[in-house]
């Protein structure tokens, strides 16, 4: 197609296999979930993790827009599972770009993929937060 450079035969397989595709509860506690983009601009990616003890169990992911942007939240997602959040939290568009021969005009799709699992790791210790909070709360009786 004129303007749409070859997509890499990574991309076309993450496209096809779409191994961590799905969601999850976003209402669970131990479930964090990040989005990047606008679906009214083409292009939204949304991640979500499991965790436990500090370590993501499960990541899925659901993406709308471009080959680019599919494979790259289900990379990110894959990368993700299995890790620690510290380590999870330092996977880069840089490094998903790579990995999948983006082209420059693609790269932006990396960027989004990591700014998703970033907001679910965010979400989730955001969530650990508000429980901490809440067990303080009752555990006092009402007064900190």
């Amino acid at each position: 197609m004129p303007g749409y450079p070859e997509v890499s035969a990574k991309v076309a397989m993450r496209c096809v296999e779409l191994s961590h595709a799905g969601s999850m509860d976003p209402s669970q506690r131990e479930v964090g979930t990040g989005a990047a983009g606008k679906a009214s601009e083409g292009e939204f990616i949304r991640i979500q993790v499991r965790v436990r003890r500090e370590r993501i169990l499960e990541a899925r992911f659901k993406a709308f827009g471009c080959s680019g942007s599919i494979a790259s939240a289900s990379l990110a997602s894959e990368w993700a599972e299995g890790k620690s959040l510290e380590e999870a939290g330092s996977i880069r568009e840089s490094d998903l770009a790579a990995a999948l021969e983006l082209p420059a005009a693609r790269r932006h799709c990396a960027s989004l993929a990591e700014e998703a699992l970033q907001g679910a790791i965010r979400n989730y210790r955001e969530k650990c937060r508000q429980g901490e909070n809440l067990k303080s709360i009752v555990s006092t009786g009402g007064s900190r």
